[in-house]
């Protein structure tokens, strides 16, 4: 009874703060704050880079070279995670447009993160019109790894800018902008081009719910809808360019950290684990929700569709070191799910669903798994404030 009241107050609370105009971007700046509170990103190895002397970013050094010939970037074979970037052009593309300035680039990633999670918001609220259950979904995902990475990475990943291109593909109608979208996210990171997969999982949900046909033909046929069909002409301009470039430029590339899949190795393999888990955290609530709606009425040949999207993505996953940073490409199963559930139940089952699904999302501490069997987290601020006063003061309590 008393959980049952504190329930009602809550969403009563809610509803209270959410009544002025700018309802969407107040849940997205508390969301977003709350997140950096829970887990502050580490700005320390971003002042170390800048210090004279100190240790230097190397994927921000390689960006630079690219920045200045794109096509032979010195000192290309000095590291393998080099080697991996030959083709993520997004960001040397800043790099080239701002000078090189690091942080201007970072300013814009957070600034996209930050549109990411309102985008997400808007495009709830137009299917739901619950103002209470879109704050919800935006605090969820803003306290889960395909958020906080988006302030986070400061090491010159540029995960955040193929997440949030990927997610305007997604939410577009406009065959241009999903086209130009696409190929911004594919040229940010590898993980992008196989997340274009996921879209089309993502437009066949959408389609089979507003034709009403799960047949296995209609399900079959809308692989080929109009904003499909943009996705795989993306692949076909990405990929010829790619090999194209790769033909003329860089003839005797290739990736020499892909054979078998690292997570199976002594080295990492406890990462796999942890990794599904803390890459969707409360958002798995969601996800299980719509797997069960669409068993229990019998769509089984999109649960099919949808269990072969995330074996690929695992699958995929288990080849890199950062098995999180693939994971989190996945962030179109969380709402193809918030999807199904608002097509097919009530309010009061998803507002329910949400509140257990944000309660743990936030109390959860941010892990992530970096390979080598290390598992990391993002300290709250005021441990890093401590931490940071711990080392200039030499009392040792961290090691």
């Amino acid at each position: 009874m008393i959980l049952e009241n504190f329930y009602r107050s809550f969403f009563t609370w809610i509803e209270l703060k959410l009544a002025a105009d700018n309802w969407l971007w107040k849940a997205t700046l508390v969301s977003v704050a709350i997140a950096l509170f829970l887990a502050f990103p580490p700005y320390t190895l971003l002042i170390d880079h800048f210090r004279p002397g100190g240790v230097k970013l190397d994927a921000w050094v390689f960006i630079h070279n690219q920045a200045q010939d794109l096509f032979h970037p010195k000192d290309m074979d000095y590291d393998v995670r080099r080697e991996n970037m030959i083709f993520r052009w997004t960001l040397p593309l800043f790099s080239f447009l701002t000078n090189g300035n690091i942080l201007i680039i970072l300013f814009a990633q957070a600034f996209l993160g930050v549109l990411f999670l309102k985008r997400i918001g808007n495009y709830v609220y137009v299917l739901c019109q619950d103002k209470a259950v879109t704050a919800l979904v935006i605090l969820s995902i803003a306290n889960t790894f395909v958020s906080v990475w988006t302030f986070a990475d400061i090491h010159g990943y540029g995960d955040g800018f193929a997440y949030f291109f990927l997610l305007a593909a997604l939410l577009s109608r406009n065959p241009l902008i999903i086209f130009f979208s696409l190929q911004a996210a594919f040229f940010t990171d590898e993980r992008a081009v196989i997340a274009g997969g996921y879209l089309l999982l993502w437009w066949m949900v959408a389609k089979a719910y507003e034709k009403d046909d799960f047949s296995f033909l209609g399900i079959f046929r809308r692989f080929f809808t109009k904003e499909s069909l943009v996705v795989w002409l993306a692949w076909i301009v990405y990929f010829g360019i790619r090999f194209y470039v790769q033909d003329k430029y860089f003839p005797n590339h290739s990736y020499s950290t892909i054979g078998t899949p690292v997570l199976f190795a002594d080295a990492h393999r406890n990462g796999l684990g942890s990794s599904i888990w803390a890459t969707f955290e409360g958002t798995w609530l969601i996800i299980l929700a719509a797997f069960l709606i669409l068993w229990l009425t019998k769509k089984y040949w999109l649960v099919l569709a949808l269990f072969i999207g995330f074996i690929v993505l695992t699958a995929t996953g288990i080849y890199v070191h950062d098995l999180d940073r693939a994971l989190a490409y996945g962030f179109p199963f969380i709402l193809l799910s918030l999807h199904i559930l608002i097509q097919t139940t009530s309010i009061a089952t998803i507002r329910l669903i949400l509140f257990f699904t944000a309660v743990v999302c936030v109390t959860h501490l941010e892990v992530f798994y970096m390979g080598y069997n290390r598992i990391l987290w993002l300290e709250p601020l005021p441990v890093k404030i401590f931490m940071y006063i711990d080392h200039f003061a030499g009392w040792n309590f961290f090691g």
